[in-house]
């Protein structure tokens, strides 16, 4: 229950802005379940809460532009989460960025909770370059912050924060607006077990990760750089009994992963795309292939990065920790500013 003194604010506000996959057909009840998702607003008063219907992912929490604390929405159903009530008087910037992913469920955000007498102001309009990450557990840095070597699935939510992911890195670097189109366990062709229907490209359309409808638009949010790192599941769902990969499995995955790139500028005309092969060889062979025959048929707005394999750098099931995702982020920022494949805005 509200108590006197606050005010609910609802999440059709036009102040709140809402980035990466949100399903708005219900702007009361805007709803999320892909990473890279976040919302920001700016608001007077010294009191911030939210109301959402989670009960189980955690957020990054930032008041003025510096982490304030994480917030794990525990409760089942509609719930209202104070974040602070001793802020300063006056006006503060709001964020709050859900750090981990959660399969086969979707949430909420319901609105805002403020000072009875704050308001939630329109932010100032400012043309920022606009990022999507499409990837794998790696993009979603699924148990960056873990601290051993094995962790059950609900396990890894607490200890995931897309943020410091190298996908959150690079967003932070280039100050972008951006989007984490990213599952763990899915490839170009298939997921880590071999099925084709929980590929990236098979799941690309949806506004919700794991619900057929609605489809998202396309139009809506339009980046101008694609980070694309796919393969690694690829390379667990194609391979033999023997650990080996045969020619073709090799040309499926070429062809599959050029016709999504093909499909991604079909979409997006002017974007510029970045394909990032992981560290083995057998992805960066086929990556690198991938990009250098699409340059030759004439598509110069794709290009080619890798990043390597850092001893004793990864956590829970071969995941990266945060300081390898920030030499993972750093290689592809570096491959980004040799490129020229943004303009500062």
């Amino acid at each position: 229950m509200l108590v006197d003194a606050q005010k609910f604010i609802p999440a059709d506000n036009p102040g709140i802005k809402y980035y990466g996959r949100w399903d708005l057909s219900d702007p009361l009840h805007p709803r999320h379940s892909w990473p890279g998702t976040y919302l920001t607003t700016v608001f007077t008063g010294k009191k911030i809460g939210v109301r959402m219907n989670d009960g189980i992912n955690y957020y990054n929490i930032y008041i003025d532009g510096k982490l304030h604390s994480i917030l794990h929405a525990n409760i089942i159903g509609d719930a209202d989460y104070i974040i602070s009530e001793n802020l300063t008087e006056g006006k503060h910037s709001l964020k709050i960025s859900k750090r981990n992913i959660c399969f086969e469920k979707v949430f909420s955000i319901n609105g805002l909770i403020v000072d009875d007498n704050a308001q939630i102001l329109e932010s100032e309009k400012k043309e920022k370059l606009k990022i999507e990450f499409i990837g794998d557990s790696f993009t979603a840095a699924e148990s960056n912050e873990a601290k051993v070597q094995s962790l059950e699935w609900e396990a890894r939510f607490p200890v995931t924060n897309f943020d410091l992911g190298f996908a959150g890195v690079i967003a932070e670097h280039f100050n972008a607006e951006y989007s984490g189109t990213c599952r763990s366990g899915s490839g170009v062709v298939c997921d880590w077990q071999g099925k084709k229907e929980f590929s990236i490209p098979n799941l690309y359309d949806r506004t919700l990760m794991e619900a057929e409808l609605p489809k998202w638009n396309f139009l809506s949010w339009i980046p101008d750089l694609i980070v694309c790192t796919l393969g690694l599941n690829d390379m667990s769902g194609l391979k033999e009994k023997d650990g080996s990969y045969t020619v073709s499995s090799a040309q499926l995955f070429r062809s599959t992963y050029k016709d999504f790139v093909k499909r991604l500028k079909n979409l997006y005309p002017n974007v510029k795309i970045l394909l990032v092969a992981a560290h083995p060889d057998w992805i960066q062979k086929n990556v690198k292939m991938i990009v250098d025959e699409a340059n030759l048929e004439g598509n110069n707005d794709l290009y080619y990065s890798k990043f390597d394999y850092y001893e004793g750098g990864y956590v829970a099931n071969g995941h990266p920790t945060v300081e390898t995702d920030k030499k993972i982020a750093e290689q592809i920022i570096k491959a980004i500013e040799e490129y020229s494949l943004v303009a500062k805005k």
